[in-house]
Order: structure tokens, then sequence, then C-alpha cells
């Protein structure tokens, strides 16, 4: 499976979003969810940082550290619209990750309101 996910990395963003966040549910195995991560979190964009913020706390330890260092180091890219709402609700979700002035900053980043 890793190899697979690693030839599709090059094409993630041709990827079906929905199909692979279903992927990331602790239902799925670890394998599973680690390949969905890879390929969203390739993706970069409000898809990498809502995939990342969905495993913030995931059941196993090291993908939920990847997750939680892949949202402290999100920033807004050219195609995540200024004041995005979901951005807004990502970092609330996720607000444990952060200190407030952190967190200040990134909204301001993004274009919203801290």
């Amino acid at each position: 499976m890793r190899e697979a996910t690693l030839a599709l990395v090059p094409s993630a963003r041709a990827l079906d979003a929905g199909w692979l966040m279903e992927r990331l549910t602790d239902r799925r195995s670890r394998a599973v969810r680690v390949s969905a991560f890879r390929l969203l979190d390739g993706r970069g964009g409000v898809v990498g940082l809502r995939a990342a913020v969905a495993l913030i706390d995931d059941p196993d330890e090291k993908l939920r550290h990847w997750a939680r260092q892949s949202v402290q180091r999100w920033h807004p890219t050219a195609d995540v619209p200024l004041g995005s709402a979901e951005v807004s609700e990502l970092y609330d979700r996720a607000r444990e990750l952060f200190s407030e002035y952190v967190l200040t900053r990134r909204k301001r980043e993004a274009g919203l309101r801290a």
C-alpha cells in the first residue's frame, strides 16, 4: 500500500477528497488511514488542514502526532479564500495545539477575526 500511495502523491489533487476523508475514520486500518492522510496532506490547502484536524485525536499515537504537527505547520495558500468560515472552525477545533498568541496570529493570517 505504501508504494501505491507514494505513486499517487503527485496526483493527489486529482483524487476525490471526500472519498479519502471517509478513509480517515478509526474504523479503518492504520495503513488505510495513513495512506489517506498522506494523500490529503499532500494536497495542502483547506483539504490538508481538514484531514489533519480530523486526526488530532486519532487512537494511533504516531498518526495523531503527525496530524498535530501538520495542523501546527499549516498556513493558508493562494487557493484558500481569506476569511474562510471552515478555516476558522478547523482552527477552533485544534485550539489546544496553539497558544492564544499563535492562534490569533494564524487566524489573522487567514483573514479571520481572532
